[in-house]
């Protein structure tokens, strides 16, 4: 039998999408040089094989301990920092305005919900104040000692590997069960996954996003770029990379208020789901 499919997941990154990059927000309150981080160190790294992702999260625990930049970093320090941080124009009211625009369409009584799926850390991301608006999140997590510090990566979420999150809402799994990793890979029929990807907006900054970029545009869905105009060579970059290979939708300024461009887009999008939703549910009446 066939479930309710008139849920919407708004699905952003988080880093340079939501908030300024806050790996380096946490390196610069540390004391350590953010350029010399990302450029010199990770990119050594990378340029030696590792995984982008991976090389950032060891160099963070190799500044981890006593006398060290971070020193006895904990998961909860991670959490109480993601408080500090200064959200985008227009977050976190822009929640309530979606849900708001879904309440408004009672003939198919649609539902939203929200979700982040980033690179970056976990425990920075559950402390923020977006953290009490999402459905779920997913994050890189590190593994702790008995005191909470933290030892080594627990979990890395790379740029192929967010679409595996995609299909966890896709299919209903929720990263709050224990389903247990594998559980996404069963087999579903289309029409008992709980969320279709058709109903998924995402949102996102930069090449990391791609392969969400396109597996939700193809399925019918929307996909949004965000991006910093301040930043050196950053609209060109991002055109070049989002724009012209039909990667997006559009490619907008992160501000989420109604009357800024990506604000009114979002806003607009959730409306045309809604009401798609509408006049299938007419249709579907006798």
């Amino acid at each position: 039998m066939a479930i309710s499919q008139n849920t919407i997941a708004v699905i952003f990154d988080f880093d340079d999408t939501l908030t300024d990059d806050s790996t380096s927000q946490l390196l610069k309150w540390g004391g350590i040089d953010i350029a010399n981080f990302w450029s010199n160190q990770a990119g050594k790294l990378v340029k030696q094989g590792w995984d982008p992702t991976l090389a950032y999260l060891h160099l963070i625990i190799q500044n981890v301990g006593q006398g060290k930049p971070l020193g006895e970093l904990t998961n909860g320090d991670l959490k109480k920092f993601g408080e500090t941080l200064k959200l985008y124009p227009g977050l976190p009211g822009i929640f309530a305005d979606l849900r708001k625009i879904v309440k408004e369409h009672d003939i198919s009584n649609p539902s939203i919900e929200f979700y982040v799926i980033s690179g970056g850390l976990e425990e920075i991301i559950r402390g923020s104040k977006i953290a009490s608006h999402l459905t779920g999140s997913w994050g890189c997590e590190f593994a702790t000692d008995e005191n909470d510090i933290v030892q080594y990566p627990k979990r890395i979420i790379t740029f192929t590997e967010k679409t595996r999150y995609i299909f966890q809402i896709n299919k209903g799994i929720s990263h709050k069960k224990n389903s247990g990793p594998y559980a996404v890979n069963e087999k579903m029929d289309e029409d008992k996954r709980r969320i279709p990807l058709s109903n998924m907006i995402y949102l996102g900054d930069g090449l990391t996003d791609v392969p969400c970029f396109s597996l939700i545009q193809r399925a019918g869905g929307k996909a949004f770029g965000v991006f910093d105009p301040s930043k050196e060579g950053s609209p060109k970059k991002a055109w070049e990379k989002l724009v012209t290979p039909h990667r997006v939708a559009t490619l907008n300024s992160p501000k989420y208020r109604k009357s800024d461009d990506l604000g009114a887009l979002l806003r607009a999008a959730v409306s045309q789901m809604c009401v798609a939703f509408d006049l299938r549910t007419q249709e579907a009446l006798p």
